[in-house]
């Protein structure tokens, strides 16, 4: 499915089956006590990013990804792993390529259709170099359907993008924050 020019920075259309998939992890996950985002594209795409995901993925801590892993039995996890995986797409800086690499308490499972992919004290690593400090954030809020689900913030993955030299992402993102503040100023 295509997206369309996006002209509304504060609306976005987000597949069904993503809102189902949501619906039913949140059902499975309101019994937990740890925090928990929603990263990559679905977070994006509910703040009115236009990026079309193609799965769910939540950051959390370690023991985050250990409660998640028990909550969600039902949809058959696989193997909750300490692992290092590299991402798909390079970093570029100062006009070179280096390899990006994720650490985490990983594993996934799958919701109806819909992968959901969980990251527990989530680190990143270009190239050989040193890997960095846990991710944190202090996540900001939407709700899906009456349901309150907490995001990793825009600006801490425009950032990230900006550092990885994607600046493909990083402009969709600040089109979205520069828009929803100018729309915001013209209101009050």
């Amino acid at each position: 499915m295509r997206f369309m020019e996006q002209t509304n920075p504060f609306l976005n259309f987000i597949p069904p089956q993503y809102i189902d998939a949501l619906l039913k992890l949140h059902k499975v996950l309101e019994g937990i006590n740890t925090d928990w985002a929603l990263s990559g594209d679905i977070g994006e795409a509910l703040k009115a990013v236009r990026v079309e995901p193609d799965c769910i993925e939540i950051a959390t801590s370690r023991d985050g990804a250990r409660q998640i892993h028990l909550a969600v039995e039902e949809f058959c996890p696989n193997q909750l792993e300490h692992l290092i995986q590299r991402l798909p797409r390079d970093a570029l800086i100062k006009g070179k390529e280096y390899p990006v690499y994720i650490r985490s308490y990983n594993f996934d499972f799958y919701i109806d259709s819909i992968k959901v992919k969980v990251y527990g004290d989530m680190q990143f690593k270009i190239n050989d170099w040193a890997w960095g400090d846990t991710f944190e954030f202090d996540p900001v809020t939407v709700y899906v359907v009456n349901r309150k689900t907490f995001l990793v913030p825009l600006s801490v993955k425009y950032k990230i993008y900006q550092q990885l030299g994607w600046n493909d992402r990083a402009e969709k993102i600040n089109w979205v924050i520069s828009n929803q503040q100018r729309l915001l100023r013209r209101r009050f």
